[in-house]
């Protein structure tokens, strides 16, 4: 700047050698901030007007002040676009930054999710995929990924599906909601669950944005709780077997003391000096149905006590009511409570496990039952209907002439270890709530109105109706 300074104000050249600042602005702005670069400016234009001075203080020249004025106006507009370019590239770094943080942060939150993104060019099949869902595939991360390579680690079972999804995102055609498991080379299973949604670019081209999320943690935290649900329910209905004892007892005793009868009297039949062969015929028949009836009654209680998972089937929701009543029928004679049975004929089949299905309804009779144990001789009724309901869904409603449940105890009826009894553990309900809606129905309590004469209780569920295609 000095040497400039010198040369234009001690050399006999007769130009715009103030012009030369602009190198000294220009090199400022590789050095400095924008601090400096305007402090090099100001230095620039002072050297340059006392250069001006000090040559031109006796003796106006136009032509010198016109070289003066060119100076000082390069001086200033180089200064101007160099402070643009100062700001446009720390714009341009920010922007920079700001996109490596953003990348981070999405590598991280993927990394954390387990969560990968993918994009998939139709028809071409160009594909694209993150650093997680390379992990998430089992592929180091430099392979590129090809839908050979994704079937490649779908589980057999699985890639026809995944197939028919690939097939669709080739034809372009509607979003894609898939879930599947993928077998690792390690034997490692995985779920997997990959949501796209097709867009077209300017292109025209058809191209599937995704998300592809390991949900293999929610997927085994549902079967442990599953697992869980079934052994719960099994102790629960282990309990209730143990206080049916006595009911159990007369049922299958019953059964029992008609064979020893008829057993006594085929054989004074056939005793007789002219054996009865027709009579003894018809104890051997009443012989027959009696221990059909007990292998019956073995074969519910077997059926209650065994621990298994549920077995959906279609079934005959009045026959399922019909037999746990016979499990209850001696407590209902014990507790002197009269039943009141309205099924309605014709009902549509419901889909759904008959052991968890009679769980339920024995525990609402039971606690029906108990609850009327307060109630005077003749005035225990137990009602219990089928129907369907308006929206066509099949329904049954036990009812009881108790003392009725507490306003305050409804909402939480259902919750786990609540019970309004003193030795209750307060899980019967809570089961049979988990029953009904993993059969897609609902449970809930109706309590008479206020001013209705009648007390008591009514517990209801519905059940989908299993219609025929």
């Amino acid at each position: 700047m000095l040497l400039i300074f010198a040369i234009d104000t001690f050399s006999p050249l007769d130009m715009a050698i103030a012009v030369m600042y602009v190198i000294v602005v220009l090199v400022s702005a590789g050095i400095w901030a924008r601090r400096g670069v305007l402090l090099a400016t100001a230095s620039c234009l002072v050297l340059t007007v006392l250069s001006y001075a000090l040559t031109h203080t006796e003796v106006f020249s136009a032509a010198a002040s016109g070289r003066l004025l060119v100076g000082l106006l390069a001086i200033v507009v180089t200064c101007v676009l160099v402070l643009r370019g100062q700001a446009a590239t720390d714009e341009l770094l920010a922007r920079e930054d700001a996109l490596r943080r953003s990348e981070a942060f999405l590598a991280g939150t993927q990394r954390i999710s387990k969560t990968g993104s993918f994009s998939f060019k139709s028809p071409g099949g160009g594909m694209y995929w993150s650093d997680e869902a390379a992990r998430i595939y089992g592929y180091p991360l430099d392979v590129e990924p090809t839908m050979e390579r994704i079937l490649a680690h779908t589980a057999p079972e699985d890639r026809h599906t995944v197939q028919a999804a690939i097939d669709q995102s080739l034809r372009c055609e509607d979003e894609i909601d898939l879930r599947h498991r993928l077998l690792m080379p390690d034997g490692e299973l995985k779920y997997v669950h990959v949501l796209s949604r097709p867009r077209h670019t300017k292109d025209g081209e058809c191209e599937y944005l995704g998300a592809l999320t390991d949900v293999t943690a929610a997927v085994l935290a549902e079967q442990a709780l599953h697992r869980s649900q079934v052994q719960l329910a099994h102790a629960t209905r282990v309990t209730m077997l143990g206080e049916l004892a006595a009911s159990i007892a007369h049922e299958v005793n019953q059964p029992l003391a008609a064979i020893s009868t008829n057993g006594e009297a085929c054989l004074r039949w056939l005793n007789r000096p002219q054996p009865e062969l027709d009579e003894a015929r018809a104890t051997v028949t009443s012989i027959l149905e009696a221990s059909a009836r007990a292998r019956d009654v073995i074969k519910r209680i077997r059926a209650l006590a065994r621990r298994s998972d549920p077995t959906y089937a279609e079934l005959d929701l009045n026959a399922v009511v019909e037999e746990s009543v016979d499990m209850v029928r001696r407590e209902l004679n014990n507790h002197h409570v009269a039943l009141m049975l309205g099924l309605t004929p014709d009902l549509p089949p419901a889909n759904g496990d008959r052991v968890q299905l009679q769980q339920v309804l024995i525990n609402l009779l039971m606690n029906a039952i108990q609850a009327m144990a307060v109630c005077r001789p003749g005035q225990a009724v137990l009602t219990l209907q089928t129907q369907r309901d308006a929206a066509g869904a099949l329904q049954v409603s036990v009812s009881d002439s108790g003392p009725g449940i507490p306003s305050s105890a409804v909402p939480r009826l259902f919750e786990a270890f609540y019970s309004t009894k003193e030795d209750g553990m307060g899980m019967g309900l809570p089961i049979c709530r988990s029953i009904i809606e993993n059969h897609g129905g609902r449970i809930w309590v109706k309590q008479p109105a206020p001013d209705s004469p009648v007390a008591g209780a009514t517990i209801l569920f519905t059940l989908p109706a299993h219609e025929p295609d």
